[in-house]
């Protein structure tokens, strides 16, 4: 998880989300609904992932403070976005945007985490081995041996 409903009530207040999470009070109610919250948590912690995966090995170990800052504007925007009839306050769904926009520019890699990349590659003692990803095939499964593919591709103009 990138946050929990206890960030989310310390920053945003008790009452807050009270009213984003409850459809009907009646004014009797101590504490926001947590399943909401933690669904809608899920949800962005689901869209946060599908960004970084490729670029960080996920889970991370360590949440950067901005990544949890993010995660955390983007929950409240998903929290006020409930309940149809209520609109999301320009300056929350700023705040959800400017967290996409920086997501998309770590996907892109002109952005960074604070955090581990994907692991590095093995050492290449496992046999398929090409880091990251692993492949059953070796160099027995080619179609074309080395004289076919120098008819169509010269020894002289390979690079």
């Amino acid at each position: 998880m990138y946050t929990t409903p206890e960030i989310l009530i310390e920053k945003y207040g008790t009452q807050l989300l009270i009213g984003l999470t409850i459809k009907e009070p009646d004014g009797t109610e101590t504490a926001p609904d947590l399943g909401v919250i933690n669904r809608e948590i899920g949800r962005v912690d689901g869209i946060i992932d599908g960004y970084l995966r490729g670029r960080y090995a996920l889970p991370l170990s360590d949440i950067p403070p901005e990544l949890a800052g993010y995660a955390e504007d983007m929950a409240i925007a998903r929290i006020y976005g409930c309940l149809p009839d209520r609109a999301v306050p320009e300056d929350v769904t700023r705040a959800a945007k400017e967290a996409v926009a920086w997501l998309r520019d770590i996907q892109k890699g002109l952005a960074t985490l604070s955090v581990a990349t994907l692991p590095p590659a093995s050492s290449g003692e496992e046999s398929g081995s090409t880091g990251f990803f692993r492949t059953s095939k070796t160099a027995a499964d080619r179609i074309f041996d080395n004289r076919a593919l120098d008819r169509f591709f010269p020894v002289s103009n390979r690079r």
